[in-house]
């Protein structure tokens, strides 16, 4: 019986891959090619003609090949979007048998399906659901073909971890801004910082924080802190509001806080400056003010003892035993540190007594001692003895005077136009026995419009039955205007004197 072998209907000799061994064909290496290749075994008699055949058709098993996808990559989306995407996948060969389809994400398998095509329609689109790597993987029986990815990007919306309106609105310039804004969203977003809708002031800075990435979503911290090379007093003008803005692609969130930036009190002044003097038994208002944030308390002392809790001190009728030094503090519990002092000196008319030296009846010929003694403020200018004629026969009077109530000239004049500039006006006066010549400079402009009438007193070095030349300058930016010259005679200390040109009242001359 003579053999032979047929592939394709084309008879088989020895080659690298077939081996023909009388009635036995040995195929190495079978290979997907050989899928559903007839191989023919033909047999026949000897010296006859009498053959018969048997066909054989190859069944090769294999795993499919390349996967193939349409859209490598899909998005971006946002969160919400209402999905419509179908994931398509096929494999350039099927392999043997065919190929069924496998789509993962991330390593875990999401569906598995003979067509190749996955939707995820009809839902809303997620970061954890949706946003990663999907891999179409063909397979069979024999193994897996090579993968093939499609890359879906799903963004999140920002939005704020923690109402940043709940954390404290207060800040004081002593201590630390501490204000946080923590916005999450994918990607990473952008936060900024900025103060009534524009940027920050200089004395404020942002320092930026760790990012926190939790299930692909990125924490982003942004957090308000005073500059350090900022000062108190730029510190105090930054309240105000402030605003947190987060942004993913065009999507943007936004937070507002209020924060209220508060100081211990400065600036701290009394509505008179410098030192008081004051008549007693007169009116006297003191008002205290500070720039304070929250609002001020104010407490007056006196000798370190608290007289009242509020911003204005009254006298209504201003006692000797009143003088002294009185403080004002602020305060609005943040701070006590600053206050303003002021003296307040209570002038009063000269109390005498006269004290005699023995005390009792006195003896003719004998001597005494007669002291005038007198309580004042100021210190009397002079003290002396009338009426010693005849002390058997006349009293003993010890007048006085201190600059109180002394002798004084009022000095009345028209205040002419200066063209509304800012003036102060000065009076000369010269002692005209002594040549003493004194000022009075610095008195204000106390009147509104020209052809007004300003009075003013001066009692400084004025002594009773003095006469005086008196002159008046008024000065502004300009320059000086100097008045005319007139003259004034001071009466008899407790005398009233009137003429044509002076007018003496309670001791005052007008001229």
């Amino acid at each position: 019986m003579e053999y032979r072998w047929q592939r394709d209907n084309k008879n088989l000799t020895n080659d690298d891959r077939h081996q023909l061994s009388d009635k036995t064909l040995t195929i190495d290496k079978i290979q997907r090619q050989d899928n559903k290749i007839t191989y023919r075994c033909i047999a026949k008699e000897s010296g006859s003609r009498l053959s018969n055949y048997k066909d054989i058709t190859l069944n090769v098993m294999y795993k499919p090949g390349r996967a193939q996808v349409e859209d490598k990559i899909i998005g971006p989306y946002f969160e919400g979007h209402l999905s419509d995407i179908i994931l398509r996948c096929s494999v350039s060969d099927p392999g043997n048998p065919k190929a069924k389809f496998s789509w993962s994400k991330d390593g875990m398998v999401k569906d598995r399906n003979n067509q190749g095509h996955y939707s995820i329609s009809g839902g809303q689109l997620s970061v954890s659901g949706h946003d990663g790597l999907w891999q179409c993987t063909p397979y069979n029986d024999i193994g897996n073909g090579q993968s093939a990815n499609i890359n879906i990007t799903v963004y999140a919306n920002p939005v704020f971890i923690k109402n940043i309106s709940n954390q404290s609105p207060r800040a004081e310039i002593q201590n630390d801004l501490n204000v946080l804004c923590n916005i999450r969203g994918r990607p990473a977003p952008d936060v900024i910082w900025q103060y009534k809708g524009g940027q920050l002031p200089d004395v404020v800075t942002v320092i930026s924080e760790s990012d926190v990435i939790n299930n692909k979503l990125i924490t982003v911290n942004r957090r308000l802190i005073w500059s350090t090379d900022s000062t108190l007093d730029q510190r105090r003008t930054t309240s105000g509001l402030y605003t947190c803005i987060g942004n993913v692609n065009d999507k943007e969130t936004k937070q507002n806080i209020n924060i209220d930036v508060q100081y211990a009190p400065y600036n701290v002044n009394i509505n008179i400056s410098g030192n008081i003097t004051i008549i007693e038994k007169e009116f006297l208002s003191l008002t205290c003010a500070a720039t304070c944030n929250p609002q001020c308390n104010y407490i007056w002392s006196k000798d370190n003892t608290q007289i009242i809790i509020r911003n204005i001190l009254e006298f209504k009728s201003i006692r000797r035993q009143d003088q002294g030094y009185y403080r004002c503090t602020p305060s609005n519990g943040i701070s006590t540190s600053q206050h303003r002092d002021i003296y307040i000196e209570v002038h009063y008319p000269p109390e005498i007594t006269i004290r005699v030296t023995p005390e009792g009846h006195l003896i003719q010929g004998s001597d005494v001692t007669l002291s005038c003694i007198v309580n004042s403020r100021p210190e009397p200018s002079y003290i002396k003895w009338t009426n010693i004629t005849d002390p058997d026969l006349q009293d003993l009077d010890c007048s006085h005077k201190n600059n109180t109530h002394s002798v004084s000239i009022r000095v009345q004049w028209i205040r002419g136009f200066n063209g509304g500039l800012d003036q102060t006006f000065t009076i000369r006066y010269t002692d005209v026995v002594s040549g003493v010549v004194k000022e009075k400079s610095g008195i204000e402009d106390r009147v509104v419009g020209s052809g007004q009438m300003i009075t003013d007193d001066i009692t400084d070095g004025i002594e009773p039955e003095t006469k005086y030349q008196l002159q008046i300058f008024a000065d502004n930016s300009k320059g000086q205007v100097v008045g005319d010259k007139v003259s004034a005679v001071t009466p008899e200390l407790g005398t009233a004197v009137s003429d044509t040109s002076t007018m003496i009242e309670d001791n005052h001359l007008t001229i």
